[in-house]
């Protein structure tokens, strides 16, 4: 078997069939791609070089490859480069060879000799370079006989001349070998090896995930803005991805605030960077101390920087010859300056002193003057002691990184606001806004209750509605989220304050939204009447609730998406939450319910990583619902169960509201309309729409659907009555659909084909395909039981084809099971002489699988009584005597097995 053949037997690693974490993460693709090549036949691709930066990986990557190898069969020679060896001839064959030295000195004599003398082995002159190069390919061509041969080098930059010439002449040659080899450099080292026989590839940074994966697991405990700030200067370097994060303090571990301009930098990678930048001379080491606290890489940084610092012509030489050594280079597409490697800007800094910092920081306030925020920052960065006029400025810095979506660089320029603020009470009002904004922007809870620790420290006396805003956030996502609790805190702050209900005060209409979430979510409308008393007092008058919750719902897609993409890149973090709600609620009834499974996952994701607890439950609410239509019953009850579980104690009383519906939709697919009609008016009462719960819309038409089916005709009318006289149908397209469904539902036999027909001819109806389809079932079960049969058919196999597309798989079944009534109703199932109605044939295969006369009924619209005067003329027919033959009956009918 070649080597090519086991290697792609091996589609795991060995950690992974262990349970164990891998030995290299985010790289299965460059994994595959690497023993894909190496394990091809052609000459052109057995010898590959394998290039990148420092710590991206070449090393593990390689050792990975090797185990990878080894597993498929192959013997592994390996050598690493070592520097003060480099001189050495023959250093590296010699780590290489010694696991044949045995087999050498097998040899016929004259590969033997040349080979003991070229490895220091002998006292003979060591022969001239080609004569060593063949005779190392002879000995490796015969162990391949055996088994196929890998040659791992790493750090080929330090490889000695002599080797890398024999590790050049056996790439060329590999063809039928069985040999194949991978050598390691970084990107634009020199060495001595010709690469005309090798492939190279390139190894790049990890992405984004594979880098969150890589700190998630030797970091766990890593705060949301730390870790954004270790991925930013990392760039998907694995080596620098594990050392930050090492080299920071606990403080700077739990609270962002305490960072400064870049990460700190370990002792193993000062020792590696910072040397290269001490060697420069001054001039050049500020300039590079300008770009790195600016760290926008603008060349006007630069040319500002030389007018500011020193006229002297041999600036701009210095600057070039810092290029050329490699540690910054000029990007013509962005035409910006870069840092070669990602860490060499903290490597920069590291090298500074305070003052030349103080100096540098001082010097960009006065170049980036027509840049508000980053000129506040810089004053802010270069002053040591308190100064009011610096404090406002970044005050109002931090205000402007608020509005435009950048929470963790307004907390942390609001803290440094803080600590520049001379009177107690500026710095308490600053610290109480950066605690608010770790708590509801950050998801940081620990940072927030610091601050707002530090804010009571600063101000005893600090009281008002933010104050008991953050309070609220702290106590719903880090304590038991208690709602009533919740809801006194924020009620006697706003009643209490001294804001005036000024609309345009920013702080009262935050804690105003935060008074709705604790409304919205104890699901009572007694808890409204405080907020909108708030409300009606706000000059100008806010907008009606109602208005602003559907602008909510309806938020563009875009919109929406915009608000995930940032949140991604490390924005506000309740804007990204919010923004997976959005679409979670767009999707389902959409169709897109793959969509809403990926999202509802990384909400839940986002909820566990960024500390927002409080609203994984509506995640889960969506996992339920998906459940409930793809028939995994079980699953979605006891999502819903545990949703319940959480939220009763707590008051959260929308949430449990949100699990009935999951559970309607379970029961209505699994035919108990009795109790999806129990779940349904635990949400909203027939004949009554609950106000301030807009979740009673969504399953208006479930209610009315199960309580036809269980014969609550009453009911069911005055439902559909209800949502007229409330104007539902006018809210939004959906909701005339499920309106209109609903009114055809409890329609007469002689009015239900026109309420029917209007339904589906709404505009837009075919936006909710999953709703859509259920009208269709619905009508055309109306239409089989009027023995309108063709037309029957019809809308079943419409409804039949959009269950199957959505996976809706009982809806499915329930759609196929009215077809096949349709068919056999013309030709009937005969089982002897006896002929078999449709009707007959469906109560018998419903009867089979264990459903009741009442379950039976409600799903046929028949009474149970009729059910059982079916079955009792079915048994003689089939030959039985009770339902328990009813399975082996139906199974030999003509036909086929009705199972």
């Amino acid at each position: 078997m070649s080597l090519g053949s086991r290697v792609e037997r091996l589609p795991r690693t060995a950690a992974a069939d262990a349970g164990q974490h891998p030995v290299v993460v985010g790289r299965a693709r460059q994994l595959r791609e690497i023993t894909a090549l190496l394990g091809q036949g052609s000459a052109g691709s057995r010898a590959l070089l394998l290039s990148g930066e420092p710590g991206v990986g070449k090393s593990a990557l390689l050792g990975e490859v090797a185990r990878v190898m080894s597993g498929a069969g192959a013997r592994v020679l390996s050598a690493v480069g070592v520097r003060f060896e480099s001189e050495l001839a023959y250093a590296g064959l010699h780590q290489l060879l010694l696991p044949l030295n045995d087999r050498i000195e097998h040899l016929e004599d004259t590969h033997r000799r040349v080979l003991r003398s070229a490895l220091g082995y002998g006292g003979d002159p060591v022969p001239d370079g080609l004569h060593v190069s063949d005779s190392v390919l002879f000995l490796l061509r015969q162990a391949a006989t055996e088994r196929p041969v890998f040659i791992v080098v790493d750090d080929l930059g330090c490889f000695d001349r002599a080797s890398s010439a024999v590790l050049g002449f056996v790439a060329r040659r590999p063809a039928g070998s069985r040999i194949a080899l991978l050598a390691a450099c970084r990107s634009g080292a020199e060495t001595f090896l010709d690469r005309a026989g090798f492939t190279e590839y390139e190894l790049p940074p990890l992405d984004h995930d594979a880098a969150m994966e890589l700190l998630g697991a030797r970091f766990p405990g890593l705060t949301g803005p730390t870790r954004d700030r270790v991925l930013a200067q990392a760039q998907g370097n694995p080596l620098a991805l594990v050392e930050l994060p090492a080299a920071l303090s606990g403080p700077q571990r739990d609270a962002p605030t305490d960072l400064h301009d870049v990460l700190p930098l370990s002792p193993r990678l000062r020792s590696r960077h910072a040397s290269r930048v001490a060697r420069l001379p001054a001039e050049s080491r500020r300039l590079l101390l300008l770009l790195a606290l600016d760290d926008t890489g603008d060349p006007g940084v630069l040319r500002a920087g030389l007018r500011a610092g020193s006229d002297d012509p041999k600036a701009l030489t210095a600057l070039s010859a810092v290029e050329s050594d490699r540690l910054i280079t000029f990007d013509d597409t962005n035409r910006r300056f870069v840092f070669r490697h990602p860490l060499m800007r903290a490597a920069v800094v590291e090298a500074s002193t305070l003052t030349e910092r103080c100096q540098a920081h001082r010097t960009l306030a006065e170049i980036r003057a027509q840049a508000p925020e980053r000129r506040a920052w810089h004053l802010g960065r270069a002053t040591l002691v308190p100064d009011e006029r610096v404090a406002a400025l970044l005050e109002e810095a931090g205000h402007r990184a608020a509005r435009r979506g950048d929470p963790t660089a307004a907390v942390a320029t609001f803290t440094r606001a803080a600590e520049l603020s001379p009177r107690p009470a500026d710095r308490g009002r600053r610290l109480i806004r950066a605690a608010y904004l770790a708590a509801d922007a950050t998801g940081e809870l620990r940072a927030a209750s610091e601050l707002l620790d530090r804010a009571r420290c600063a101000d005893p006396d600090l009281s008002g509605s933010v104050t008991a805003a953050t309070r609220v956030l702290l106590l719903l996502n880090g304590g038991d989220g208690d709602i009533d609790m919740a809801h006194r805190l924020l009620v006697e702050a706003i009643e209490t304050g001294s804001h005036g209900y000024d609309a345009g005060d920013d702080t009262l209409i935050e804690t105003l939204h935060v008074l709705q979430l604790v409304c919205w979510s104890a699901g009572r409308d007694a808890l409204w009447k405080p907020f909108h008393a708030a409300l009606d007092r706000l000059e100008p008058p806010a907008p009606p609730l109602l208005a602003a919750c559907l602008d909510r719902l309806t938020e563009p897609r875009d919109v929406s998406w915009d608000a995930v993409r940032r949140g991604r890149r490390g924005g506000h973090v309740r804007r990204h939450i919010d923004a997976l709600m959005h679409l979670c609620l767009q999707d389902f009834p959409a169709g897109r319910w793959e969509e809403a499974e990926t999202l509802a996952t990384e909400g839940l994701t986002i909820c566990e990583e960024r500390q927002y607890p409080f609203f994984s439950w509506y995640f889960e609410y969506h996992q339920a619902l998906l459940a409930a239509v793809r028939g995994q019953f079980e699953e979605s009850r006891s999502t819903a169960d545990r949703i319940t579980q959480w939220a009763v104690p707590r008051g959260v009383l929308a949430a449990a509201a949100f699990a009935d519906h999951a559970r309607v939709l379970a029961e209505l697919g699994a035919g108990d309309h009795e109790c999806a009609y129990r779940h349904a008016v635990a949400i909203s009462t027939a004949g009554r729409l609950a106000p301030h719960a807009p979740y009673a819309l969504w399953v208006c038409m479930d209610l009315v659907e199960a309580a036809v089916h269980t014969r609550r005709t009453a009911e069911a009318e005055a439902h559909v009555r209800a949502m007229r006289e409330a104007g539902v149908a006018a809210l939004s397209p959906r909701l005339a659909l499920l309106v209109a469904g609903s009114a055809a539902l409890v329609a007469p036999d002689d009015g239900a084909v026109g309420c029917f027909e209007q339904a589906l001819a709404l505009p837009g109806a075919q936006e909710w395909p999953f709703d859509l389809a259920r009208i269709r079932l619905a009508y055309g079960e109306r239409l089989r039981r009027m023995r309108f049969v063709t037309e029957a058919r019809a809308q079943l196999e419409a409804a039949a084809e959009v269950f199957e597309r959505l996976g809706a798989r009982p809806w499915a079944d329930r759609a196929t099971g009215e077809l096949r009534a349709t068919r056999r109703s013309r030709t009937g199932a005969k089982h002897g002489s006896v002929t078999l109605t449709g009707q007959e044939q469906e109560i018998a295969t419903l009867a089979a699988t264990g459903l009741t006369n009442k379950q039976i009924g409600e799903r046929l619209h028949l009474s149970p009584r009729t059910v059982g005067s079916h079955l009792y003329q079915l048994f003689p027919k089939l030959g039985i005597a009770s339902r328990a033959g009813l399975r082996g009956a139906l199974a030999s009918l003509p036909g086929g097995n009705a199972f």
